[in-house]
């Protein structure tokens, strides 16, 4: 377990990211045939079972990676072949498990795939590969069940370390749990664009029955985050853990529109794997748990690898930029972020705030890390005056002239191209409902969809003030004013293809120029 840990920590992870950063594709497949000729001097290490489940993983996230959208702004063809390149080195894996290092060069190297809604089953397959390298060393002593509690450890983590983060949110412990009022993230997300196909009246209502579980919920999260500290005294402990956590991000998704599929099929994958497991009894009893507390503990603190700091207060003030087009016909759509895929983590979240100069009070949702500022935002109770003194005392400015050109010149790009007619998925359309699902769930708002449908004449940003009034249960539009509009040329019939000038996404910083 040691060994496999920190094979882990200080080879295969910083190797994943020298040779993700720079694209090293070619370097990985030298690596990876490297490893297979040291192989046939090495017994084959059996993972057991856990090899459907690591199979199971990469087809999710190859799923992800390949049927993501492209980006328009740079050459098609290149990215055609990465998406290629990864579905024959994710068959290579099946046969081959130091396949996972091109793998891993492709999907976060080439294919926006290092994104935090996919970082757990990424690291579980990096621990898959950090099992193999060492179990090729001390073969038979490296067993499956030492795989299982690497494996368990990595999932649980990303549960552990948000239980930490809540309980140092006030003075004791159990203040977040005792304090915080879950459901304004309900009416936070709804602000945002989540089920917005709900009438204002009909959320309302759920929001007031709602508010009487948030300790009950509270108590119960924290519970099932903290469930991996204890997980390994029994083989059904750790079932029910996974399980837990699984439906756990299902309410989540249903509260906030925030989906973590790829956990909840991670974990479920997982939690089935391990049904009729009792080859793997060795990595449960005190022993076990033991080690695993010890990892839990240092990934916790960082030392082996970053979940993240999931702990905030939700509050019930929203502050957002929005997109909307006009298209050839006159019509105003709203553009939402999965239109922006592959960027539609970055266009559901808090880009855009650098085009504006109004102070920034709270992050993703109108989540704050001050208890404090939360209660202040509360009593505003959506007065303009009070909530523009809050904004002067403790906001940021976040405007950047430069981050502003370089996301006009993007968008510009972008709406140039596609109205050119440039391929935006990789799918038929006949398959378009096969593409994988996002991750920010914001598809909705004022305005209705943009779907591609025709061509877009005028790009309009707008920046929005909504806050929620728990008292009566109104959801108030406080600000929207237009921060920038961006005119395109619409094609004409004589038109070749569009001229080819840098552009830069703020989402991932790229350029094109010939």
């Amino acid at each position: 377990m040691a060994a496999v840990v920190a094979c882990y920590r200080f080879a295969v992870s910083p190797a994943v990211r020298a040779i993700a950063r720079r694209r090293r594709v070619l370097l990985a497949v030298v690596i990876a045939l490297a490893l297979a000729v040291l192989a046939a001097f090495r017994p084959a290490p059996e993972p057991g079972p856990l090899r459907w489940f690591v199979i199971t993983v990469i087809v999710l996230l190859t799923w992800q990676g390949a049927t993501s959208d492209y980006d328009v702004t740079e050459p098609i063809g290149p990215q055609r072949g990465d998406k290629r390149l990864l579905l024959v080195f994710a068959a290579a894996t099946c046969l081959w498990p130091a396949a996972l290092l091109p793998w891993m060069a492709v999907y976060c190297g080439k294919l926006h795939g290092w994104k935090h809604h996919a970082m757990m089953p990424t690291r579980l397959l990096k621990a898959y590969l950090a099992w193999f390298l060492v179990a090729m060393l001390f073969g038979a002593a490296c067993s499956a069940a030492a795989l299982l509690l690497v494996l368990g450890c990595v999932s649980l983590s990303h549960y552990v370390k948000p239980a930490w983060s809540k309980a140092r949110l006030g003075p004791y412990p159990w203040s977040w749990a005792w304090h915080n009022r879950t459901h304004y993230l309900m009416a936070a997300a709804y602000s945002w664009g989540w089920a917005r196909f709900l009438r204002a009246e009909t959320a309302s209502r759920v929001l007031r029955r709602a508010r009487v579980f948030d300790r009950p919920l509270n108590f119960l999260t924290m519970a099932i985050e903290t469930a991996g500290l204890v997980a390994f005294l029994d083989r059904r402990l750790l079932i029910a853990a996974l399980l837990a956590t699984a439906l756990f991000n299902v309410v989540v998704a249903l509260a906030s529109g925030i989906l973590f599929w790829e956990n909840i099929g991670t974990n479920i994958a997982l939690a089935v794997t391990l049904l009729p497991g009792a080859e793997y009894d060795a990595a449960f009893g005190w022993p076990a748990a033991l080690i695993a507390l010890a990892v839990l503990l240092l990934s916790t603190a960082d030392l082996l690898w970053q979940p993240w700091h999931l702990g905030w207060w939700d509050s019930p003030f929203t502050a957002r930029v929005h997109w909307q087009v006009e298209t050839a016909s006159g019509a105003r759509l709203g553009l939402y972020n999965d239109f922006m895929c592959p960027y539609e983590r970055e266009y559901g979240r808090v880009l855009g705030y650098f085009l504006t100069d109004e102070p920034v009070l709270h992050g993703h949702l109108g989540i704050v890390w001050d208890r404090e500022l939360r209660d202040l935002l509360v009593r505003a109770d959506g007065d303009r005056d009070q909530l523009r003194a809050l904004k002067q005392t403790y906001g940021h400015v976040q405007a950047d002239k430069q981050q502003a050109r370089e996301h006009i010149a993007f968008l510009t790009r972008m709406f140039t191209q596609l109205n050119a007619g440039a391929p935006k998925s990789p799918l038929p359309r006949s398959l378009r409902r096969l593409k994988a699902p996002g991750g920010q769930l914001y598809r909705w708002g004022d305005l209705p969809p943009y779907r591609g449908e025709e061509p877009v004449r005028r790009i309009t940003i707008r920046y929005e003030e909504r806050c929620y009034r728990p008292a009566t249960g109104d959801f108030l539009l406080l600000t929207n004013r237009t921060v920038q509009e961006i005119d395109l040329l619409l094609p004409s019939a004589d038109q070749g293809s569009t001229s080819c000038a840098k552009s830069s996404s703020t989402a991932a910083r790229t350029s094109e120029s010939c």
